[in-house]
């Protein structure tokens, strides 16, 4: 009679090694297709596509989960002129990984090629929609479904897009504008201040008048401007009386009569437009 013991106690071993051998030689063999690959895509820089091919799809039958083989394998076979070859390698990559970026775009690029502006659309319009705004691939994406313009909702999505960016852009622009304004008025008030202060009140006039001109009217500073442009421009206007009966006298002491009668009236209206202000 055979022993059957020593078999079934090395069946009950190997079932128990088997595990522990899997889990570990598993990270190795996903370690060694990542190399396949690496080593088709220097083949595939150096020309070499059909040596390139045989690598990725090594790659991709050692490990099923690293799907940019598949669709590196997509475009060694579009290159090489085999476009039926090429589709289904993207779309293995997709089933595999539906937001693989690269493998939609492939496929977009495919199917326009062919003139299948359906399939292409579809397919740039996911990656319109999952790429970040401004990045190369979803401007050629945003670019690639306006020239198509077979999908009016695409095209309105689009431009409603494009739209709520530049307002977006016109508001930052106009806040940002606002703010300068705001820091300007604040600086031509400060100025006009110093210049009030000692008596320069040509200069503190000019300083205030600009900054009226940079906020709206509604605004506190502008209403405080607007308090201080109008002190300043009456004690301009008082001194510029000053000057002008000044010179009138100057005139008559020299007999100029004429001069100083042209001198008298002026002063005499600007004292007459200050009394109005008031």
């Amino acid at each position: 009679m055979i022993n059957l013991e020593p078999m079934r106690v090395l069946l009950v071993f190997l079932l128990l090694i088997f595990p522990l051998y899997f889990s570990q030689a598993q990270p190795l063999v996903k370690e060694e297709a990542k190399v396949y690959r690496e080593e088709g895509l220097r083949l595939q820089a150096l020309g070499d596509l059909q040596g390139a091919l045989s690598l990725y799809l090594k790659a991709a039958q050692m490990d099923s989960t690293l799907v940019e083989a598949y669709n590196d394998a997509g475009v060694a076979y579009e290159s090489l002129g085999d476009d039926a070859k090429a589709e289904q390698m993207y779309k293995l990559a997709l089933e595999k990984n539906p937001n693989l970026m690269s493998a939609h775009t492939n496929l977009a690029l495919l199917y326009e090629r062919l003139g299948d502006i359906r399939a292409a659309t579809a397919h740039w319009k996911i990656r319109y929609e999952y790429g970040d705004e401004g990045e190369y691939w979803w401007e050629v994406s945003y670019q690639h479904l306006l020239k198509l313009g077979t999908y009016p909702e695409v095209r309105k999505e689009i431009l409603e897009t494009q739209a709520a960016r530049l307002s977006r852009e016109l508001r930052y622009k106009r806040e940002k504008k606002e703010m300068q304004n705001i820091k300007d008025a604040k600086n031509h008030i400060a100025i006009g201040k110093k210049a009030f202060a000692e008596g320069d009140y040509e200069m503190s006039t000019e300083e205030f008048r600009k900054a009226l001109t940079l906020v709206p009217a509604d605004d506190d500073l502008s209403s405080n401007a607007l308090n201080l442009y109008k002190r300043s421009a009456r004690l301009l206007a008082r001194d510029r009386v000053a000057a002008g009966a000044k010179s009138a006298l100057d005139y008559m002491d020299k007999e100029d009569f004429s001069s100083a009668k042209k001198r008298l009236e002026e002063a005499l209206d600007a004292i007459s437009r200050i009394a109005q202000e008031n």
